[in-house]
């Protein structure tokens, strides 16, 4: 199976997309449990919940830096039956978690969610619920999502940028911070290089951590841009362990807050177009790519036995189920 670069956003993304002032649907979510770093919550709430307007409430404080109007946040995510309390999937177990901007289009589409985030710390939980978080076909109640604020990222990278290794094309920025890749010239290097643009001074990345990252792909063959972050609107986050080869290899080692340049070998890539075959969305052979390094943090390995769960509270009845989380990452 070949491994994808990008995040699919499959999902356990945010379903938030309300107006409406707080309500009480979300008022009896409470927080079960201290949960370990890196562990998705337990929360009760009496069942059947059923939100007549969108709500959010914080579950718990953070003690970190606090979040401002138009910071970007890593969020992770645990989701749950309205019905019987039953989780419906996580994405701390997946490591990658979901990449927020506290933006104008947040403000507007989700009011009660900027609004508990915006002034909320590093380390804050927050659960939500609205009329919108229905839950399966036939079942009436409305389901609540737990966000965990996992921490703060910086949006750009800061230094002068270096000019790029021998024999690799041009890299400059335009007036935004957007790296822009100039058409490579002659033959890709047969081995993968990985050099600084600009090195920062944050922490190495581990093999296995994941990575929030912005990012320019380009094809060697003709320096056409296939894909990017700036493009999607959102830095990316994945587990390094899920993209391909020459990011695994490229990225370890690297420090965040640093600009790196990558050219992978076709053997570290994708493949060439007979391993992909004329229908593929990947671009086969050699590939060069322009990385920001924004962060990078522990990915939590998935548990062995224990789910999170929600709990009824006391005056309802329901049980409890293991977690079916979906990927950050995808493979073919």
């Amino acid at each position: 199976m070949r491994k994808t670069l990008t995040t699919s956003g499959a999902a356990l993304t945010l379903a938030l997309v309300l107006t409406g002032c707080s309500g009480p649907g979300v008022d009896s979510v409470e927080l079960n449990n201290e949960p370990e770093p890196g562990t998705a919550p337990s929360v009760t709430f009496e069942t059947p919940l059923n939100a007549e307007e969108a709500g959010a409430k914080e579950l718990r404080e953070g003690d970190g830096e606090e979040l401002a109007e138009g910071d970007t946040i890593l969020l992770q995510a645990a989701l749950f039956k309205g019905s019987d309390g039953t989780s419906i999937g996580e994405t701390y177990s997946r490591g990658a978690g979901q990449v927020l901007q506290l933006e104008q289009g947040l403000q507007e589409s989700i009011p009660e969610m900027y609004e508990a985030l915006v002034g909320a710390k590093q380390g804050a939980i927050i659960a939500y619920s609205s009329p919108e978080t229905a839950g399966a076909a036939g079942d009436e109640s409305t389901s609540v999502e737990v966000y965990e604020v996992v921490r703060k990222i910086p949006t750009e990278i800061e230094g002068d940028m270096q000019d790029s290794p021998r024999d690799l094309p041009e890299v400059t920025e335009n007036d935004e911070g957007v790296p822009a890749v100039a058409e490579p010239e002659g033959d890709a290097p047969k081995k993968l290089v990985s050099e600084y643009l600009i090195e920062g001074d944050g922490k190495e990345v581990a093999e296995g951590d994941t990575v929030i990252a912005h990012y320019v792909g380009v094809k060697w063959s003709d320096g056409e841009t296939f894909d990017s972050s700036y493009e999607n609107g959102a830095p990316a986050s994945f587990p390094l362990d899920n993209v391909i080869e020459g990011w695994q290899e490229g990225l370890e080692g690297k420090k965040e807050g640093s600009r790196v340049i990558l050219s992978v070998p076709v053997g570290q890539a994708y493949g060439t177009e007979k391993d992909l075959g004329e229908d593929s969305d990947y671009p086969a052979g050699s590939l060069l790519f322009v990385v920001d390094i924004l962060a990078a943090v522990d990915t939590p390995e998935a548990p062995a036995e224990d789910e999170p769960s929600a709990s009824p509270s006391p005056s309802a009845t329901g049980d409890e189920s293991s977690a079916s989380p979906s990927p950050s990452a995808t493979e073919e």
